[in-house]
């Protein structure tokens, strides 16, 4: 079965970049007019300069409180992508990503997928879809490979909590900055969310607190 996750996320490191949002569709064209209503309130902000949708996947969103100017330079003096370069302190970057979801060859388990999110690239952090423990395992792995200080256990706890009792987990840490979104189970489909007792299961056979 596919569904189809709409991803709006403003651009890399910037001011609400913890603020990624997810939402899924049973099928494309809804995913579309999603994008394109919230698109129509945007047009209509005279801070909104400049809205790319060339790709109606991947569509980009300009913002500024530098209107004026921008409209002023651009594309008398430079071309957009110069502009933001120059102005960046002042300009918001948002994008909508629709990402395909395939879920027909998931396996019968009884666990949640995930789909991933990298922050900084902005773009599907892995190409696959990994079960709970599969994306707890991955997550803990390259954070205490990476930064296993008192910040980043404490992320990671905070991460591991979400997977199991939210719908959405995200961490940050030094340059591994990762949104994870659990993807809706199928209607008419069996319960495939894992027992809550099992974060406290997992974290007690692999996660060490001990200096």
């Amino acid at each position: 079965m596919k569904q189809y996750a709409v991803i709006h996320a403003v651009a890399g490191l910037f001011e609400g970049y913890s603020d990624t949002t997810c939402e899924f569709f049973p099928k494309r064209g809804f995913a579309d007019k999603h994008i394109l209503q919230i698109l129509s309130d945007y047009r209509k902000d005279e801070m909104c300069v400049d809205i790319d949708d060339s790709d109606p996947m991947n569509v980009i969103v300009t913002m500024t409180r530098q209107y004026m100017d921008y409209h002023a330079c651009v594309p008398h003096d430079m071309d957009h992508d110069d502009w933001v370069a120059e102005n960046m302190d002042d300009v918001s970057v948002e994008v909508f990503r629709i990402i395909e979801v395939d879920m027909s060859n998931r396996s019968d388990s009884t666990e949640s997928c995930w789909l991933t999110w990298d922050q900084q690239d902005t773009s599907p952090a892995w190409d696959y879809f990994p079960l709970c423990m599969s994306l707890v395992a991955r997550v803990s792995s390259d954070v205490m490979d990476n930064q296993p200080d008192e910040h980043g256990l404490e992320q990671l706890t905070e991460f591991i909590s979400a997977v199991y009792y939210r719908n959405h987990a995200f961490i940050d840490v030094d340059d591994y900055v990762m949104h994870a979104f659990r993807i809706p189970k199928p209607k008419d489909s069996d319960n495939y969310d894992q027992p809550k007792d099992a974060l406290s299961e997992w974290m007690d056979n692999n996660i060490s607190f001990e200096s």
